[in-house]
């Protein structure tokens, strides 16, 4: 029997898929890797620089109070002595001084401002008369009351029996013992005010103080 000559050739075998591996490398080389974007530098923000402190404010250094000097008079040596609950009002005395001027001054009813008025009898003993700032003494009527003729004394005479200025007379820790007139409506008072021994200087004391430390003679001679 013939052999068929036209044995059918062989079909070649194809080769695997990748035939065509050699072409697509050398395209993937090609192939220009695509760069992943580069990130934007972040600048890092600088830290803030630092406030700088504020200063504190410094509060302004108060002017130091200066102290009034209040002198120790015999009245405030006195004062004190007994004991007496008092407080001191110093003003500017200016001549002539006076009650009216003191009211003024420290804003007070002149009428509660007691002076301390140095007086003589017919024989020349001293005797204090406490009255109203705003009333006068009736010689008269203390006369009665005492049976001899009474009259201021003399600045300097009155200086003498007391140890005080004239303007400075306190009934309080003068030099010899001198009897004391006082206006019966003063004890009607509930606080006066009267000299502490020096010009431009009251103590304010109640009224009840005032009679217990001088135990005064009560007489009604205001006019």
């Amino acid at each position: 029997m013939k052999k068929d000559k036209t044995l059918k050739k062989k079909t070649p075998i194809k080769k695997a898929k990748t035939v065509k591996k050699a072409k697509v490398l050398e395209k993937v080389k090609a192939v220009k890797r695509v760069q992943a974007p580069k990130k934007a530098a972040v600048k890092k923000v600088k830290a803030l620089k630092k406030v700088k402190a504020v200063k504190k404010v410094k509060a302004p250094i108060k002017a130091p109070v200066k102290k009034v000097k209040v002198p120790s008079t015999p009245a405030l040596q006195d004062l004190q002595r007994l004991k007496v609950k008092f407080t001191l009002h110093p003003y500017q005395y200016e001549e002539p001084g006076g009650t009216k001027q003191s009211a003024i001054k420290l804003g007070v009813d002149e009428h509660i401002v007691i002076k301390t008025l140095i007086m003589e009898d017919e024989n020349g003993k001293p005797l204090i008369i406490l009255m109203h700032g705003d009333k006068e003494v009736s010689t008269d009527a203390l006369a009665a009351i005492i049976g001899e003729t009474v009259s201021p004394c003399k600045p300097e005479i009155a200086q003498r029996h007391t140890g005080y200025q004239i303007g400075g007379t306190s009934p309080f820790g003068i030099r010899k013992v001198i009897p004391v007139f006082m206006e019966r409506t003063i004890a009607d008072l509930p606080k006066i005010y009267i000299n502490a021994g020096q010009r431009g200087l009251l103590a304010q004391m109640s009224s009840a103080e005032l009679i217990n430390i001088l135990k005064p003679f009560m007489v009604s001679v205001a006019r």
